[in-house]
């Protein structure tokens, strides 16, 4: 089988496109993986109250426990957010490359900022430095979907749809200034500003489905529109 000088381009794109891909992946993983390496195994006496000492170290590690989930959740998050970006992409150039190489900086300091944030939470700089690092994350995020949904950059189909590269922006964009307010609210003295910085996360999740929402009902009038 002969293949044509087109044909040996568009399949070693496909494979530079792929090792992008994959490298992504493969960065997220270790950085999710990274995170239970900062919970350490606590080392206690070895005689007849061993069990009460493992119980009590392991009641004393529960901020450990708390800071792993939400970094979990968090990195997660992100990778499937950047899975379903590169499923629309079907060319790649430099620029491409170092905006996501940007972004897979920003995702191997999760292990080390969630490592402060899970020892050092009662400080106010420490939980600064994190909602930093993932309010970064999340603008790189954005900046992608920016790059690689302009039709002039020719990289996607997703240039093609108005619709969902513009809601994707505002997801991006609302998860920025929530991770944003996070660090912003901690340097207001007080409990209440302290607490607040902290749960403020849970509004992304309320957010993002009241987007959402919007999508789906802009999707449907679209649909009505064509129909008509």
């Amino acid at each position: 089988m002969s293949y044509s000088p087109h044909d040996l381009f568009e399949n070693r794109k496909q494979f530079q496109l792929e090792r992008l891909i994959l490298f992504s992946d493969a960065v997220f993983a270790i950085a999710i993986t990274l995170l239970v390496i900062e919970i350490r195994v606590p080392v206690v006496p070895q005689d007849g109250n061993t069990g009460k000492y493992l119980a009590d170290a392991l009641v004393l590690k529960i901020h450990e426990y708390f800071g792993f989930v939400l970094s979990f959740v968090v990195i997660g998050q992100f990778w499937t957010n950047h899975h379903k970006l590169f499923g629309y992409v079907n060319n790649y150039n430099g620029k491409l490359l170092w905006l996501n190489l940007h972004l897979l900086f920003w995702i191997v300091l999760v292990p080390f900022t969630s490592g402060l944030n899970s020892h050092y939470g009662n400080l106010s700089i420490v939980w600064q430095v994190y909602s930093i690092n993932l309010f970064m994350i999340s603008m790189s995020i954005y900046f992608l979907y920016r790059y690689i949904g302009n039709a002039k950059n020719h990289l996607s189909d997703l240039s093609l749809d108005a619709l969902t590269r513009k809601y994707s922006l505002y997801r991006s964009m609302a998860t920025s200034l929530i991770f944003l307010s996070g660090a912003l609210i901690v340097l207001i003295p007080g409990d209440i500003a302290f607490w607040i910085a902290r749960f403020i996360y849970l509004l992304i999740f309320l957010i993002i489905t009241l987007i959402n929402k919007r999508f789906r009902r802009a999707v449907k009038k679209q649909q009505h529109r064509h129909l008509a």
